[in-house]
């Protein structure tokens, strides 16, 4: 029979070992040592603590080198456990949501935030008799995460494996998330509770971003900014990241930029190369989007110079895929497909599912434009059908777009009525999400840099089918939505000014004066009532409300004539 101390001696020093190789720079030589450890203490249950502890680490490492399903695993042992510390479950639940959003369980990383806010609020220290309320402390718990960022291996106690940062200085104060900033109290050291309100604040904030649920987005993203700014500076890389992020997906692209480089000088002052690497990767997007093809390559070099080495996978992935965009754009159709096929293999072994099929998405253009049409249709249809199965619907219509404009490009006339099938709910679906956009500006910036396009590629298509009629509803349908501010609309204020910040960005909760997506347009009177009176575009609009879940039109019509 084996003596548990000495199994418990043996366990020690090699999770001992398994922390100096990750400190040396070694995951992968980590993991393994720690997976030894787990196997040697698993079997005692005298030991169970020992065992939870490595578990920890065996996550971490998995996360680092973006085996996502492995540490999500381990992690829900950890939580499934009995014999758990209680008091470190709002740490290991915030840990946990990375990996799950990562792999695009949305739903599950969201309770497990949710559960983490709550279980840390009633943590939160109460007020004496007498007194006015309490102070709250917050600051992440570990650094706020992003793109990059992945745990580190703890040594002696789980609470150091949850990511405690060490506090050398009292820190500022702050209220609960949602609510107003909490009375200044700076000698007191920041409670662990009110440090895992904030780096919920933060994860909430990227499920929003990766969710489409923009105007949720942009009140985390603008409160984590604000906390983080305020109680730990050396750690703002991370919520302007976010913030840029935002911005990127919603066609804002100078304030994405302005953003990004922000957080890059910040990552870069605060010695966070992983967060550095990530804003580089997030820039050369942003380049590549916006004709800079020859800024964003340097970036992507300088990025995988860090994510390669450093075993981050996905990360890595990325790299490859836009590297492979630009051999694309290049017509180095032979490189551009070896690139994404290692992006693919190392996205596949991560399990990061939503990552994967963007990918796809360039995969098929590469088929399509080698003259393997079949397989650029199966890769198209495995995206669609898994950014549905996410419930990402402005990411499925974009597909969908995409899968169109192929088919146009193939130049086959009978393949134009399918296109247009796919394009013109597509289109309908992606103009609509302005309205739920906080200001006139940021409205006017999805419409010409996101909506734009799409309904461009509409208008092409129906006139190259000879659809004359749809032309004509689809001119009337645009010129009934709601109006929106154009850049040169308002001559802007000499100087900053009161005003001046309005102009470019909506104030704080701005997203409360959301436009509501405009009326049906009535194309014939509804003579009695009952609501027989054609509709423009009405099966259009139904199929995109019922195939990517947005609502494009409300359902009140006003009358074309």
């Amino acid at each position: 029979m084996t003596d548990p101390f000495a199994v418990s001696v043996t366990v020690a020093e090699l999770a001992d070992a398994g922390i100096e190789e990750f400190r040396r720079g070694a995951p992968q030589a980590a993991h393994d040592l720690f997976e030894r450890a787990a196997r040697a203490a698993e079997p005692h249950p005298e030991l169970v603590g020992q065992y939870l502890q490595v578990l920890v680490n065996l996550a971490a490492t998995a996360a680092h080198l973006g085996d996502y399903p492995a540490a999500i695993t381990a992690l829900r042992q950890i939580l499934d456990a009995p014999d758990a510390d209680p008091a470190l479950r709002p740490a290991i639940l915030i840990n946990f949501s990375q990996s799950l959003l990562e792999t695009g369980a949305y739903e599950e990383a969201e309770a497990a935030l949710t559960e983490c806010h709550a279980l840390a609020t009633a943590a939160l220290p109460h007020p004496r008799p007498g007194a006015g309320p309490a102070a709250v402390h917050t600051a992440a718990t570990a650094p706020p995460t992003g793109p990059g960022d992945r745990g580190t291996p703890a040594g002696d106690s789980l609470a150091a494996a949850a990511g405690s940062p060490e506090w050398s200085d009292p820190a500022a104060t702050y209220g609960v998330p949602g609510t107003d900033p909490a009375a200044p109290a700076p000698d007191d050291p920041p409670s662990d509770a009110a440090e895992l309100l904030m780096a919920c604040l933060v994860a909430l904030s990227t499920v929003a971003i990766q969710r489409e649920d923009w105007p949720r987005a942009e009140r985390l993203t603008a409160e984590a900014l604000e906390v983080v700014t305020r109680i730990r500076p050396d750690l703002v890389g991370r919520p302007l990241m976010n913030v840029a992020a935002l911005a990127l997906a919603t066609g804002r692209y100078e304030p994405a930029e302005d953003f990004a480089e922000a957080a890059l000088a910040a990552c870069e002052a605060g010695r966070e190369p992983a967060g550095a690497a990530s804003v580089r990767l997030m820039l050369a997007q942003l380049y590549i989007a916006t004709g800079r093809a020859e800024q964003a390559e340097p970036l992507l070099r300088a990025a995988l110079a860090h994510t390669e080495p450093a075993g981050l996978t996905v990360e890595t992935a990325v790299g490859w895929e836009q590297l492979g965009l630009l051999a694309a754009s290049r017509g180095e159709l032979d490189e551009a497909e070896a690139l994404y096929g290692r992006a693919q293999s190392l996205l596949r072994r991560a399990g990061a599912t939503p990552t994967e099929a963007a990918l796809a998405v360039r995969r098929a253009e590469i088929a399509h434009l080698a003259g393997r049409p079949a397989e650029a249709e199966e890769l198209l249809t495995h995206a669609a059908d898994t950014f549905a199965a996410l419930g990402l619907g402005l990411r499925r219509a974009q597909t969908h777009l995409a899968h169109a404009a192929l088919l146009e490009h193939g130049g086959d006339p009978g393949q134009l009525a399918r296109a247009l099938d796919l394009a013109v709910p597509a289109a309908l679906a992606i103009d609509a999400v302005r309205y739920g956009l906080a200001a006139g500006r940021q409205r006017d910036r999805w419409r010409r840099n996101v909506a734009e396009p799409a309904l461009q590629l509409v208008f092409r298509l129906a006139a190259r089918a000879g659809q004359a009629l749809l032309v004509a509803h689809l001119i009337e349908v645009q010129c009934a939505t709601t109006p929106i501010l154009r850049e040169d609309a308002v001559p802007r204020p000499d100087g900053p000014g009161p005003l001046g910040p309005y102009l470019d960005e909506p104030p704080p909760h701005a997203h409360a004066f959301a436009v509501a997506p405009p009326p049906r347009l009535l194309l014939t009177p509804d003579g009695d009532g009952d609501g027989d009176g054609e509709v423009a575009l009405a099966d259009r609009i139904a199929l995109a409300e019922q195939r990517y879940g947005l609502p494009v039109r409300d359902t009140r019509t006003v009358p074309s004539w």
